[in-house]
């Protein structure tokens, strides 16, 4: 039963994977405007799907297998990390996915990707060997370090701009007891008096993570409407099951705190818990900087969202409706960026952004129910993030540096990463420009 499933599976890839080629040749020959839906996380109108010409929606390419040979992941574009990390678990391995489990795999990792071992291996695009692409042209090929190599640096990061993605092989991360899949992690909620002390830990974390390459961290402010109240959370996580190492020490004694979830647990079952902040059925805005590592930016991006949001709740929502507001910082180090160039070379361009300086990656994120109430949210939203740069560049922190997973329409990431990488590779490989005219959806190369 099970060599026939194993069968079929296969023959519905196939199937599948010429459906994609099919799909490319009548697009192009029709000059049919289309869109990517890989697990459907983007947060922009237009960032998976669209009203007018075709969504190619990859949702039945989700199997996960594993090569215990070769110790190679081959994922399919249309599902989510969840999944994966299931799949994976009994082998006693992981792959750099997402830290929630909800998201997809294909936007993600061609956006760049941040997981929980991104400090020991690098973003998630760092750790793909190959990428099977279906180009404009109905041409299949698979973009390596040995075969189209710079289609596979573009693709690590370039986002969706050279051609439908049909199997991520990815690199497997063992963990230390494979009869445990384990991490150490969760998260501490504090009061909002701690905030201060929680921001001076945070970017003592950062300074020091290369000293501990396992641990990983976010600070985030959470605002929800239901409780109308404003808290500081922290998430902490060990990829290698180590229980409260001392790189957390600094949080943990920081008064304030009110409860935390801090275990060791399935890497899934962590992942659930970080789905946090996008409750179901709402629209999302979320907007992002980056910056050196430095307490004033923080602390002056947390006072703007207490101020312009929780501060404009009653002009934003009726007491009846949904709101939920996150500023959240997570570290950009040396010992991430340096996975780039070691591991082949990409295109998100921080090693010249941070200019050999760690950093803070903001997302400030807004979920909300209806598009009223979404549209009178996001000129707010839009200030929030403009003050905080404007403030960045000021100090002379801001690193003008958009992360491609976390942009908003309108914020031009491919702009901020290596364009000429970018553009190089969809002159060679897309000459009749099919995925910047004919699709609509995600974020494109713009002239």
């Amino acid at each position: 039963m099970k060599r026939n499933q194993s069968f079929a599976n296969l023959a519905l890839l196939l199937l599948l994977r010429q459906a994609s080629v099919a799909c490319a040749d009548i697009l192009v020959s029709n000059e049919c405007a289309f869109g990517i839906l890989s697990g459907g996380h983007g947060d922009f109108p237009a960032s998976n799907s669209i009203k007018e010409g075709v969504t190619i929606d990859f949702g039945r390419m989700n199997q996960t297998t594993y090569d215990p040979v070769e110790k190679i992941a081959s994922i399919g574009p249309g599902s989510s990390w969840q999944p994966v990390y299931e799949t994976l678990e009994p082998h006693g391995v992981t792959v750099t996915g997402g830290r929630a489990g909800g998201v997809g795999v294909a936007g993600f990792t061609t956006g760049g990707g941040n997981s929980f071992h991104s400090t020991s291996h690098g973003w998630a695009c760092d750790n793909v060997k190959n990428f099977q692409v279906v180009l404009a042209n109905g041409t299949i090929v698979d973009a390596n370090v040995d075969e189209h190599n710079y289609l596979w640096q573009a693709l690590k990061g370039g986002s969706g701009n050279f051609g439908l993605v049909t199997r991520f092989e990815m690199y497997v991360i063992e963990f230390p007891d494979p009869t445990k899949p384990n991490i150490w992690g969760g998260i501490a909620q504090y009061e909002l008096s701690a905030a201060d002390d929680l921001t001076d830990a945070y970017v003592d974390f950062v300074e020091n993570n290369h000293l501990d390459k396992n641990s990983s961290t976010m600070l985030y402010w959470v605002y929800t409407h239901s409780t109308r109240s404003l808290i500081v959370q922290v998430a902490m996580d060990n990829t290698l099951d180590i229980s409260y190492p001392p790189v957390y020490d600094r949080y943990l004694n920081t008064s304030g705190l009110i409860k935390k979830s801090l275990r060791s647990a399935p890497m899934y079952e962590l992942t659930a818990e970080f789905d946090v902040g996008q409750p179901d059925g709402l629209r999302n805005i979320w907007l992002t900087g980056a910056y050196k590592n430095d307490p004033r930016i923080i602390k002056f991006a947390a006072d703007k969202h207490e101020e312009l949001i929780a501060g404009k709740r009653a002009g934003l929502v009726s007491q009846d409706s949904q709101l939920v507001t996150l500023c959240s910082m997570f570290p950009l180090t040396q010992a991430m960026i340096e996975h780039g160039d070691a591991n082949g070379g990409n295109a998100m361009n921080l090693e010249a952004k941070s200019r050999g300086e760690n950093g803070v990656l903001f997302l400030a994120s807004l979920a909300i129910d209806g598009a009223k109430n979404e549209a009178v949210a996001l000129p707010i939203m839009q200030q929030w993030q403009d003050e905080v740069d404007a403030y960045a560049t000021s100090l002379g922190v801001n690193w003008d540096w958009r992360f491609l997973n976390y942009a908003y329409a309108g914020q031009d990431p491919i702009a901020t990463y290596a364009t000429d990488k970018i553009r190089a590779a969809s002159e060679k490989y897309d000459p009749d420009m099919v995925f910047q005219k004919l699709r609509k959806t995600g974020h494109r190369i713009v002239a």
